[in-house]
């Protein structure tokens, strides 16, 4: 029972920072309608701090550097989302270091959050990007604001969607939200599973079974959980690595506060989240306002994905932070 409770806290801490009643707006899905079939799209593997990573660019224009959530997850979910974005802009996904499609490091003690920052760094340069348009979601968020304090002349603007929790009390409450919004027999179907053999041996239907168990409670719509993770081919290796990164950072958020010094971030700044998730909104209105140059937009009916829930209202403020001139 005991590896249990680790597991599902491990899984619940990727996923929350990976990635809430009401519901998305289907009418607003059938808006962006563009096809990643129809845009330039290029991937490469490159050695960057001795591991090497995938990188995917799709679309044509100023780029874009999307960070995904986890840690320990991929870009798969995110792309089919922002293809309404590539339509005008680049926009680059990678997987970090120990995740998907990019390597796992021989030594697991360089899983940091410093190493991330340096990870992404040095893609910036291999891009040969003098400044970055830099977006994350939920775990990416955390990421992109640990690298904004460290490098905050190489940020052009700042996107956080979703944002992961900003204190350790944050994460503490968002977890409880969790809790109390997963059903009964939820919770007894995701305690069989995590205890099966199947999940043990990281049999890939098993563990995409469990990540979706999980996960329902962070969709304002929890039937569309299947639709959110359609994009996404889990297997042994991935998912092991997933809880092993995971693991590995969970230790970091203990006795956290992502505002620290986050004043020497200067360049404008978009939180967008939706009304219904389950990370408190006092946590990203913290983050707002220990910012110089922050707004915060909050989007109805959407829950932790709204680039999925809501995706008209997402690419309309997305577009209008990007380019001003696209709101008149």
């Amino acid at each position: 029972m005991k590896t249990f409770f680790n597991n599902l806290l491990i899984i619940s801490f990727a996923l929350l920072i990976f990635s809430c009643g009401g519901s998305s707006n289907s009418d607003s899905k059938s808006d962006d309608n563009t096809s990643e079939k129809a845009l330039n799209t290029s991937d490469e593997t490159v050695v960057i701090n001795g591991v090497e990573h995938y990188i995917k660019k799709i679309g044509e224009g100023e780029p874009l550097l999307v960070l995904h959530g986890g840690p320990g997850l991929f870009h798969d979910y995110l792309t089919p989302h922002f293809n309404k974005l590539a339509a005008k802009y680049q926009v680059i996904f990678y997987d970090q270091r120990g995740s998907g499609k990019t390597h796992f490091p021989s030594d697991t003690s360089s899983i940091t959050i410093n190493n991330f920052v340096e990870d992404l760094e040095e893609i910036r340069k291999h891009l040969g990007l003098e400044k970055l348009n830099l977006v994350g979601h939920s775990w990416g968020g955390i990421l992109a604001v640990n690298y904004g304090k460290k490098y905050p002349d190489n940020l052009a603007k700042l996107m956080l969607v979703a944002p992961g929790p900003a204190t350790s009390a944050y994460f503490d409450e968002t977890f409880n939200n969790m809790q109390g919004k997963r059903s009964d027999d939820d919770t007894k179907a995701l305690i069989q599973s995590m205890m099966s053999k199947e999940f043990e041996d990281r049999d890939p239907a098993t563990f995409k079974k469990t990540v979706l168990l999980n996960d329902k409670v962070n969709l304002a719509r929890q039937e569309t959980v299947e639709e959110l993770y359609a994009p996404i081919t889990f297997t042994k290796e991935n998912a092991n690595n997933l809880l092993l990164v995971s693991s590995i950072m969970e230790k970091n958020f203990f006795d956290f506060n992502l505002t620290d010094d986050i004043d020497v971030i200067k360049c404008p700044t978009l939180i967008v989240i939706g009304d219904l998730d389950n990370v408190p909104f006092l946590s990203a209105q913290l983050i707002t306002e220990s910012m110089k140059n922050a707004r915060l937009e909050v989007i109805k009916s959407a829950c932790h994905y709204p680039f999925f829930e809501t995706p008209k209202e997402f690419n309309k403020i997305m577009f209008d932070f990007l380019d001003p001139e696209y709101a008149n």
